[in-house]
This record gives C-alpha cells, sequence and structure tokens, in this order.
C-alpha cells in the first residue's frame, strides 16, 4: 500500500535545472512583483481612502499610525500569497477531484465527498471568522439570541453554516452530475428563504438573527469556499460532457443561500431558551424563569456574573441594580482579565498560526486522499500544489493578521468617526481647567427650550461664552471645561449627516470590492468560461457598484431606523422586494449569466469586504446602531450586484440579437 501511494504522488523524478543565483533572485523578484503589485493597489486603495477620509474629511486623527500600516502590509502579503496559493494548490485538486471522483465513487460517495469538502471549506473562511469576533460588540440584553450564537454558542453557528455549505455542494454536484437547470433551484429556495425572514423579523427574539443569517450566506462563499466549489463544478463539468461553458457556474449561489436556512433553523430551535430583548436590569434579574435563561445565554452561573460586572464597570448596569440582581456579591467580586493583547503579541501571532492551519490542512486533506486513495489517481504537478498548499496557509496567516491589525482597525476608527459628521464631539484632548468660579461667573440666556446658563471661557481672540455644565463644578471652585467641535456638516443638519455617511460607503464598498480574491479568480474562470465574451474587469466594476450601492442601502437603513418607532426598518423589508427584482430578471436572462449573477451574490462579500462593512457600521456607536444594526449590511451589499449583472445580461442578449438582425 505505501508503494502504491508512493508511486502515485511521485510518479517520476524531473531533471533539476541550476541556474546562477542571481538569475534566480531575478526570476522570483519578478515572479512575486508581478503577484503582489495588483493586490497592493486594491489593499492599499483601500487604506488610503479610509485614512484620507478621516483625517481630511472628518477632521479625526489617526491612532497607531505605525500599528495600522504594518498591519496594511500584513494583509498585502497575505493577500498576495493566499492567491496564488488557492491558483497553484487547492483550486487544481478541486478540479481534478471534480474530474476523477464521479466516475469511480458514484452518487454516493459523491455525496459524502461533497460535505466533507463543503465543511472544510467553510470552516477554511477568514471571513467566517471576522464575524465570529463581532460578538464581544453586542451587548446580551439587546440582542440575547445573537450574543448567544456569536459568544457561547459559535460553534453551533459555523457548524450550521457548515452544514448549509455542505448541502449546497451535494446539491451542486448533482445538478452538474445529472445535468440540472440552474434556475428552478433558485426560484424555490429564495422565496421560501425571503417568506421565513418575513415572519421572524416579526418576533423580537428571533429578529437580529435575521440579519446574522443571511449575511453568513455571503461571508461563508469567499477566498476558499468560492474557489474550491468552483474548481469542483468545472471538474465535474468536464468530465460529464452534459454542460456549456458556464455550467461550473450556480454551484457558488447555493452554498450562500442554504446556510441562511441553517442558520434560521437553528435560531428556531435556540430561541424558546433564550430570554428576550430588554434592559440590562431586565435582563440580570433574579426572577426565575428569567435568571434560567440568562444563565443559558451566559453559559454558567459565573459567566452571568462576569458579564453583569462588565456591564456596571461601564455604567450600563447600575450599583443598585447590580445589588438587587446580585444580592451580597461585593464589588469586584469577578476579576479582571486585564487588557486586550496586541495583534503583534507573540500570544496573538500564534493564534493567528493555529488558525491558518486549522483552516487550510484539513481542506487539503481532504483532496489530497480523495484524489490518492479514492479515485486511486496521481496528483498532478505534486511539487506545485504543495508550494500552493504552503503559499495558501502562509497568505491566510498573514492575511488575518493584517486584516485585524489593519485594514478592520482604520474601518473601526473610520467608524467612530463617522458620528463626527451629524454629531457634536467633545475634544477632552483641549480640555481647560478654570478656578475661582462662583455662582458670579455664570450668566443666563433665553434658548430655544428656555433659559441657558453660560461661562466666559478664555479663547484666542479673548473670553468666549460657552455653555455651563454643572456637573464638571467641583468643590474649591475649579471647573472644567471641555471644548466641543461642531458636525462637519452641521450646516446641512442630520439629514445632510447621514447622505455624506452614505456617499462614503459607498466609495468604500467600491474600492473595496477590487481586492476581493475570490471574485478575482471567480472573474478569471468566468471570462475563461464564457471565451473572452464577459471580461473581467467588466464582472468586477459591475460588482463594484453593486457591493457600494448595497452598503449604501445598508447603512440608510441602520441610519434611518433611529428616526422611526420602535424595531426601524426590518431587514426583509429591503431584501422582499430586492430578490422580486431579481427573481423577474433571472426569468428572462440568458442561463449562463443569471448562474454568474447569483455566483456573484456571494463572492462579492470575503474577507476584505465583511471585516470592512462590520466593523465600520459597528464602529458609528449606539447613538447610530441598534444591537444588530451591523449585520445585515453584508446582505444587501450581496443582492444589489445580483440585479446589476442580470441587467447587464439583458442588455448584452438584446445588443447581440440586434447585431444579428442587422
Amino acid at each position: 500500500m505505501v508503494i502504491k501511494l508512493k508511486n502515485l504522488l511521485f510518479p517520476y523524478k524531473r531533471q533539476v535545472i541550476v541556474l546562477p543565483l542571481n538569475k534566480t533572485l531575478s526570476m522570483i523578484g519578478s515572479y512575486a512583483a508581478a503577484k503582489i503589485r495588483p493586490q497592493f493597489k486594491a489593499v492599499l486603495l483601500v487604506g488610503v481612502y479610509l485614512a484620507a477620509a478621516q483625517f481630511f474629511v472628518l477632521r479625526s486623527p489617526l491612532h497607531n499610525a505605525v500599528s495600522i500600516a504594518a498591519g496594511v502590509g500584513a494583509a498585502i502579503l497575505g493577500l498576495s500569497l493566499f492567491l496564488e496559493g488557492l491558483f497553484l494548490g487547492i483550486m487544481p485538486l478541486g478540479e481534478q477531484c471534480g474530474m476523477r471522483l464521479p466516475a469511480k465513487i458514484g452518487v454516493a460517495g459523491i455525496t459524502v465527498f461533497a460535505v466533507i469538502v463543503g465543511i472544510t471549506a467553510t470552516l477554511a473562511e477568514p471571513a467566517i471568522a471576522i464575524l465570529r469576533q463581532q460578538g464581544g460588540v453586542i451587548p446580551a440584553w439587546n440582542a440575547p439570541l445573537l450574543y448567544l450564537l456569536l459568544n457561547r454558542g459559535t460553534s453551533w453557528l459555523v457548524a450550521a453554516i457548515a452544514a448549509g455549505v455542505g448541502l449546497s455542494v451535494v446539491l451542486g454536484m448533482y445538478r452538474f452530475m445529472f445535468g440540472w437547470a440552474f434556475k428552478p433551484p433558485v426560484f424555490i429556495i429564495i422565496p421560501l428563504l425571503v417568506a421565513v425572514s418575513l415572519v421572524f423579523d416579526e418576533n423580537a427574539v428571533l429578529r437580529p438573527v435575521v440579519n446574522l443569517a443571511w449575511d453568513t450566506g455571503g461571508a461563508a462563499t469567499g477566498a476558499v469556499t468560492a474557489p474550491i466549489i468552483l474548481a469542483l463544478g468545472l471538474g465535474v463539468s468536464k468530465a460529464s460532457g452534459k454542460s456549456s461553458n458556464t455550467s461550473g457556474l450556480g454551484l457558488v449561489t447555493l452554498a450562500s443561500a442554504l446556510p441562511v436556512a441553517s442558520v434560521l433553523c437553528l435560531a428556531a430551535l435556540i430561541a424558546p431558551k433564550v430570554p428576550g430583548p430588554s434592559d440590562p436590569g431586565a435582563f440580570f434579574s433574579p426572577r426565575p424563569e428569567q435568571r434560567e435563561k440568562a444563565v443559558y445565554v451566559a453559559g454558567s452561573p459565573e459567566g452571568l456574573l462576569k458579564m453583569a460586572e462588565a456591564a456596571r464597570s461601564r455604567g450600563e448596569l447600575s450599583q443598585a441594580a447590580f445589588e438587587t440582581c446580585f444580592p451580597g456579591m461585593p464589588s469586584g467580586a469577578v476579576e479582571d482579565e486585564g487588557g486586550e493583547l496586541s495583534v503583534f503579541s507573540p500570544r496573538s501571532l500564534w493564534s493567528f498560526c493555529q488558525a491558518a492551519l486549522l483552516a487550510v490542512l484539513p481542506l487539503a486533506l481532504a483532496l489530497i486522499i480523495s484524489i490518492t486513495i479514492i479515485a486511486r489517481v496521481r496528483i498532478l504537478n505534486l511539487d506545485v500544489v504543495i508550494l500552493g498548499i504552503v503559499f495558501t496557509a502562509l497568505g491566510m496567516f498573514a492575511l488575518n493578521l493584517g486584516m485585524t491589525g489593519g485594514v478592520t482597525a482604520i474601518s473601526a476608527q473610520a467608524g467612530v468617526s463617522l458620528t463626527h459628521t451629524y454629531r457634536e464631539t467633545p475634544r477632552t484632548e483641549k480640555a481647560l481647567v478654570l478656578r475661582g468660579v462662583d455662582s458670579s461667573s455664570v450668566f443666563t440666556v433665553p434658548g430655544k427650550s428656555g433659559p441657558e446658563q453660560y461661562i466666559w471661557v478664555p479663547g484666542e481672540k479673548g473670553p468666549d461664552p460657552q455653555k455651563f455644565v454643572s456637573e464638571r463644578l467641583s468643590e474649591g471652585g475649579v471647573y472644567t471645561h471641555i471644548p466641543v467641535e461642531s458636525a462637519v456638516f452641521s450646516n446641512f443638519g442630520r439629514l445632510g449627516g447621514y447622505l455624506a455617511i452614505l456617499v462614503f460607503v459607498f466609495f468604500l464598498g467600491f474600492l473595496a470590492i477590487f481586492a476581493e480574491p475570490a471574485l478575482a479568480a471567480t472573474a478569471s474562470a468566468v471570462e475563461e468560461m464564457t471565451t473572452g465574451t464577459f471580461k473581467r474587469i467588466r464582472l468586477v466594476m459591475i460588482a463594484a457598484a453593486g457591493v457600494g450601492l448595497g452598503m449604501a442601502i445598508g447603512f440608510a437603513r441602520v441610519l434611518f431606523s433611529n428616526m422611526l418607532p420602535s424595531g426601524g426598518i426590518h431587514l426583509s423589508w429591503i431584501l422582499a422586494p430586492s430578490y422580486a427584482l431579481a427573481l423577474f430578471l433571472t426569468a428572462f436572462a440568458p442561463e449562463d449569466f443569471s448562474s454568474i449573477a447569483w455566483d456573484v451574490a456571494g463572492i462579492a462579500t470575503g474577507p476584505i469586504t465583511v471585516p470592512i462593512i462590520i466593523t465600520t457600521g459597528l464602529g458609528l456607536g449606539a447613538d447610530s446602531l441598534r444591537a444588530d444594526g451591523a449585520f445585515g449590511i453584508v446582505a444587501t451589499a450581496s443582492v444589489i450586484p445580483i440585479i446589476a449583472v442580470l441587467v447587464s445580461g439583458i442588455l448584452e442578449k438584446r445588443k447581440s440579437r440586434r447585431a444579428i438582425r442587422q
């Protein structure tokens, strides 16, 4: 058995060509420069855009600039290695599996193989890890079920997503093997998901999870999953001979839709055990039924106490309420675990390394075992494939490190700075201390809502009247004045600030999509499948415009929800008409453009776009977002590109018909 396996892996020895060191270094340098240059332009463009907008438009300083610059550099290197590794190692393995396995193991074997590949590919997705990292910023009492799935229940969430992707890969492989049409599954699955979402949105417990579920659909089909299942589909299509050039497409659509269904099912199963949204005092209430459900969310009574201590330290739970909920518990009973570690600390670097190895190696081993042991054929260009796997692991390590320490760090700062467009900003670093202040130092003037108190404060051009805040006057007549900076777009009101945010996020989404590795890989495959009729850059440009517009719509939902009654604008209210339009266009679009358009929905939101969307959204702050507000923007950024590509396909079809008639 060992000898057979050796012969399969190493069937012959190649002649080694020795080159001078200077020529070797020159060739390696040219090769690396050609691969890094596109990612350098794409990622750096996003970083420069965020930094410039924050500093020059939002008038906010950039913190930790050196660390962020190092993170952006790591992201560029990681993205370059990751993409090259996919092309050299993972995608060739997937295509070879698709070509060899169906004839060897039959339908039952393909089912098991597809499930394994779907699960391992999902575990390797960087965007899924980003979604999980946002759990710590969700207040447990505002969205208990969402908090549970993103904290203690992350393993359940990932399992549900992986199950959905695995099932979608199975259905996709069946489609290619048996020549099933692309459109019928879309017309069945999508309306069902939208209908379930509309029902869930009427339930206060389930409503926040609707946003998360649709976001997982976009995040699950990113840099790893989309290329590997695209390669599988292409391989099966070539082997079966039943399909057109574009029949390798369409599988990504199922891989982005079925995880939504699996997460919604998981939420429905857990919801009865979780309390409803409330204020902190009600969430930590000692009532037996409420306490039981709250402990389920926290995982243990100790975990609930720790959560309450943290809420008290942040001022979200008063001391009196804490003593009522936890009588006899002294202050500081739960020890502080210390500050957050730097992403460049040895402990963080080791965790990134472990995550990269655990993400890439299971998928690579599953593909290698399938080819060598099950299909019993040798791996083509094994040395190149191994190099590709190494590149993929190194790239994922550097990409996760760079995104966490660079791109997402600056996008989070930009998100916080976005509040400056419509809200006054206290400048604590410019605080002034006035001494000898008493009642005679304060004077009253008429205001819009009644008399207002002012105090004279020294300024650059002499004394300047400023609003008096009595809480800042301490004993001994010491008063601390904190200057307040007007909103950047104060002349245009709050709506003007909101409009500026929407313009900002549109261009952010437009630029971010150029750095998406899965879209780059898929666009190249689409150009090859369509024999050059659908150019790579055209697909990328259409997807970029769609993602930018989708991000603007998602942020508009978040921002304008605060101006409406409780509950605001539900995500399903946007998804229902959007997907209805997409399905209507699908009915008239050519089959190839339909599969391309729906695949772009999942591909366009990957490890670059998803973290930027979520961290920027969360950075807006509690005054601009509900607990689930940052979730759901990925979903809107996914659906609009479908419509854009479908419209392009229909116009292209009409143009071709007109040319034939002439």
